[in-house]
């Protein structure tokens, strides 16, 4: 059946000396996974710069149920990116951001309007925004793990003042536990799960405690998603970040 959908490109896998296989998220049909020939032959109508990590692309494909690979009839890039992949900034964070995505979106075939409605937008931002991004990895880790299913419960008070990983919440003052944001820090955390776009980066984070709460940030992730190890991108990103 040929349909039409909006997407974004998570990571693309050779597959021969011409073809790669583009795994995305697409809004109609969740995660899926497109064999496309003659990406690498000059005359392909299929570029690489096409699939690059987080690419917003209009497909029309070819939908098959219970098919592990789908074909795609023809693919355009739109909106067109900017800056993401030119800017080393933004670059950076784009390679980090679609790392996350590739080990947290699992599930084939599950479509997801919000989380895509999400990603589709914070990913626009990222690419027009003038504004600091210093803030913007951990923020978007955070709000993800709201669509994800295990959000911080935001309980956050001058008593319930340390977050708990494992648990998820925020307890009174724990120290010497790896699995919790101790109280000097939790604040910031708090702050960023309950903010918006238009008001993250005015949160003022030193570059270490950013750094700090990114590392906590990852254990959350490893706990709470099966297979969530660590990240290539991620070394690279906190020397960029200042």
């Amino acid at each position: 059946m040929l349909t039409k959908t909006k997407a974004i490109v998570i990571k693309t896998i050779d597959y021969s000396e011409n073809s790669v296989i583009l795994k995305c998220f697409t809004e109609q049909y969740g995660l899926q996974s497109y064999l496309i020939n003659g990406v690498k032959n000059k005359k392909g109508a299929i570029k690489p710069s096409h699939l690059m990590p987080l690419n917003l692309l209009e497909l029309d494909v070819y939908h098959q149920l219970n098919k592990n690979l789908q074909r795609i009839k023809e693919l355009k890039c739109q909106p067109i990116l900017n800056n993401i992949h030119y800017d080393l900034l933004k670059s950076s964070i784009g390679i980090f951001m679609g790392e996350v995505l590739n080990k947290t979106i699992q599930a084939e075939n599950q479509a997801d309007k919000n989380l895509f409605d999400f990603l589709y937008t914070i990913i626009q931002y990222l690419d027009l925004t003038q504004q600091s991004l210093a803030n913007f990895p951990l923020y978007f880790m955070l709000q993800l793990s709201q669509y994800l299913g295990f959000n911080p419960k935001l309980n956050y008070s001058e008593t319930n003042n340390s977050f708990d990983l494992e648990e998820g919440i925020f307890k009174p003052s724990l120290f010497g536990d790896i699995k919790v944001v101790e109280s000097n820090l939790s604040a910031y955390w708090f702050e960023l799960c309950k903010v918006n776009l238009d008001s993250f980066s005015q949160i003022e984070i030193n570059k270490n405690q950013r750094h700090e709460l990114l590392e906590h940030a990852m254990l959350y992730f490893k706990i709470h998603v099966e297979g969530f190890n660590e990240l290539k991108s991620n070394k690279v990103l906190l020397e960029v970040l200042s």
